[in-house]
């Protein structure tokens, strides 16, 4: 996280103090207290699944916290990630600014939803419908989780959701398409995608002018060199 980021994110509030769902987002993001996820009583599944009646309860009581919703999304099982618009969207009638953040991993409302368009265990269209919603409302496409220096365009190439990039780099392009990560050997998210073997993700990445000839810290191929080497020159 960069002093311009730490700057504009206050501390946590602690996990039980309820904001109810009328409430007007706040004017500052922070970083929310970790929980645990909430299960309905002599639940038989270790995991939150929305589509069971009494945990679409919990999901809609103004009584769950924001944490705990986070906690909920952490969950990486399909039955959680293709309801992330419905989940995210109970996030924000709790008055969670746009930009806040889990405790836990550090990651926004908008880094969840690159991860849930993974296709398989995500929903790319729950995903592209909520992370559409959060840019409207100010999402900044450009903050990294500070336990991966990733931000949202390196989480949509590392999952493959080229549906995502281009709602991301849409609202951010100059800013963020060749931007790098120290965890991948500051590699750009093209990097990102062809070191994962990412065809959707590289096709959509140089279709808006990624930059192939950049070179990472210790691998000695560019993105294009990458790119070439795993066969991914030729495009249909």
């Amino acid at each position: 996280m960069t002093k311009e980021e730490t700057s504009e994110v206050e501390e946590a509030q602690p996990a039980s103090e309820f904001i109810s769902p009328a409430h007007e987002p706040r004017k500052k993001p922070i970083v929310h207290t970790s929980a645990q996820a909430p299960l309905p009583k002599d639940y038989a599944f270790t995991f939150f699944d929305p589509n069971d009646p009494a945990c679409m309860e919990i999901l809609t009581d103004p009584r769950t916290t924001i944490p705990e919703l986070f906690a909920i999304i952490r969950q990486w099982v399909p039955q959680v990630q293709h309801k992330i618009d419905v989940i995210g969207n109970e996030i924000l009638k709790r008055g969670c600014h746009v930009n806040d953040r889990d405790g836990l991993t550090d990651m926004t409302l908008l880094h969840y939803c690159c991860k849930a368009g993974a296709h398989g265990v995500g929903d790319p269209q729950a995903a592209l419908r909520l992370s559409s919603q959060l840019i409207a409302l100010g999402a900044d496409v450009s903050l990294r989780s500070r336990w991966t220096n990733m931000n949202a365009l390196h989480y949509a190439a590392y999952f493959d959701v080229p549906e995502l990039i281009r709602v991301l780099l849409k609202a951010s392009k100059p800013k963020v398409l060749n931007s790098t990560c120290s965890d991948f050997y500051h590699g750009t998210a093209l990097h990102i995608a062809a070191s994962n073997l990412c065809l959707g993700a590289v096709k959509c990445l140089l279709e808006h002018g990624a930059n192939p000839t950049v070179r990472v810290s210790i691998m000695i191929y560019t993105s294009l060199e990458l790119i070439s080497l795993i066969g991914f020159v030729h495009f249909e």
